[in-house]
């Protein structure tokens, strides 16, 4: 395969566990569909909050140059697939290329290391947030419940229409 960025052919290597393609000369880094996923879930290295802070400075740079973002990228696995750039996570400011065919995703350098410390950043703030946010969210998914129980009924009664939707999903 080659670089969609510089053309260079890609070799593997093993990152946290897993095999992905890497350039030698432009350093990006290209994972086949549910490798990126792999790699956050199996993440064990813990990042100080001086390099999630410095993170966030990034982060705020990127996530106004998105719409700026115009680089047409063509995927390295398909042949003539272009791939289409996305913001991971939708507010981080990391902005990724993934091809539409076959979900493998294309990372310059240096924004696979990025998204490691978001998702530490992440998890270090869960417990917090969850405290914090659970009675909310508790209330939202009952207003959703409802709402979707007057818009779709399988039964004239709500309680037999939630059991029914749970044995659905």
């Amino acid at each position: 395969m080659k670089c969609p960025r510089c053309s260079s052919v890609l070799s593997a290597k093993e990152y946290d566990g897993v095999e992905i393609e890497s350039c030698p000369d432009c350093k990006g880094e290209w994972l086949f569909a549910g490798e990126l996923q792999k790699i956050a879930d199996h993440h064990d290295e813990v990042f100080t909050p001086e390099e999630i802070a410095a993170l966030d400075a990034v982060n705020t740079e990127k996530f106004t140059a998105e719409k700026d973002d115009h680089d047409e990228l063509n995927c390295p696995c398909c042949d003539n697939v272009q791939m289409e750039h996305f913001n991971y996570g939708d507010t981080s400011g990391i902005i990724l290329h993934k091809c539409k065919q076959c979900d493998g995703i294309w990372m310059d350098k240096g924004e696979l290391e990025k998204i490691e410390e978001l998702v530490d950043g992440w998890k270090a703030d869960l417990g917090e947030d969850a405290g914090k946010f659970d009675s909310v969210l508790e209330k939202i998914d009952v207003e959703e419940q409802k709402a979707l129980d007057q818009t779709v009924s399988i039964s004239r009664f709500g309680f037999f229409n939630r059991v029914l939707r749970r044995f659905c999903e």
